[in-house]
């Protein structure tokens, strides 16, 4: 089968990359390509080219990497973090996936698309980012957000900063918000990395956490920038989230500390932002989000850190 390019929001898929899917299928399932039915383009994520597709009465879902991922994302520590997460229960459904090419098949969940802005979905999706965070379980990949997007930097021309209005003032700002967090003795745990709306797979009975190219040991104060940034959140909101969090209203510390992570955040997404789009892909309006947030919750936080006298 022979098809023409599709642009979908992961990237170009072309008839070169589509057999390449269609020959990974058919080894994991040991079947040929006449027996797949429906195979069809998710207009999802903004990392990998994602698909649908039946095989023999069960439905499925299909990631290949995107452009430039793989200089981003160690596919050997996804692998390894992926069984961790399946201990803990926040997502069970990886059938198969290559560490070295970075594609994955996974059981297709008939979820509906995650809503920021209904409470019940913030509740559940928030409740398993703290069972995620509450696990015991522990690798060796530390994740420093700075220290990625100082990695992600370095591969991106300069010239991209001036995508950003004010990018050096605000870099000042968010590297001093990044040392003052760093001093507030919040726990490390295994994080996702990037727990916005669209990793989260929902219906009325069942929530998945997916996609776990960036998860490692960090601070749980960027699985909540994540969520935050992902969408429109007013401030009410935020406080709303961090209620449901903790359980309670949080102490001084924490409330600074996961504020301070939405700004740091916000920040990480504007590095990757400028990478994308040197690649050639475009953001669109989630990068006006992700600088707002940046550049709004730095002076929040800043002003928690050190009120002015």
């Amino acid at each position: 089968m022979k098809i023409s390019d599709i642009q979908t929001t992961g990237g170009l898929l072309t008839n070169e990359i589509y057999l390449e899917i269609v020959s990974n299928i058919c080894d994991v399932f040991s079947c040929n390509e006449s027996q797949l039915k429906d195979i069809e383009p998710l207009q999802k994520g903004l990392s990998n080219i994602v698909l649908s597709f039946r095989y023999n009465g069960g439905k499925y879902v299909y990631r290949h990497p995107g452009l430039g991922s793989d200089e981003l994302i160690d596919r050997g520590r996804e692998a390894i973090i992926q069984k961790n997460v399946e201990d803990t229960g926040v997502d069970t459904t990886l059938i198969a996936m290559s560490v070295r090419e970075g594609w994955r098949v996974s059981k297709y969940i008939d979820a509906r698309p995650f809503n920021y802005h209904s409470t019940n979905d913030m509740a559940r999706g928030i409740r398993l980012l703290r069972q995620l965070h509450d696990a015991e379980a522990k690798v060796r990949w530390e994740f420093d957000v700075l220290e990625k997007m100082r990695d992600i930097k370095s591969k991106t021309p300069s010239e991209y900063e001036a995508i950003f209005e004010g990018y050096q003032e605000l870099k000042v700002k968010i590297e001093k918000l990044h040392e003052l967090a760093s001093n507030d003795g919040i726990k490390k745990c295994l994080s996702h990395g990037d727990s916005r709306d669209e990793n989260f797979l929902i219906n009325d009975k069942e929530i998945y956490l997916i996609d776990w190219e960036y998860a490692g040991f960090g601070d749980p104060g960027f699985d909540i920038g994540s969520y935050v940034c992902g969408g429109e959140h007013s401030e009410e909101d935020v406080e709303a989230i961090l209620r449901c969090y903790f359980g309670r209203t949080p102490n001084e510390v924490e409330h600074r500390h996961f504020l301070a992570y939405i700004a740091i955040t916000g920040f990480f997404y504007m590095h990757w932002t400028m990478y994308k789009e040197f690649k050639g892909q475009e953001i669109g309006e989630l990068k006006r989000l992700w600088y707002n947030y940046a550049t709004k919750y730095s002076d929040i936080a800043l002003e928690l850190y050190e009120p002015r006298k």
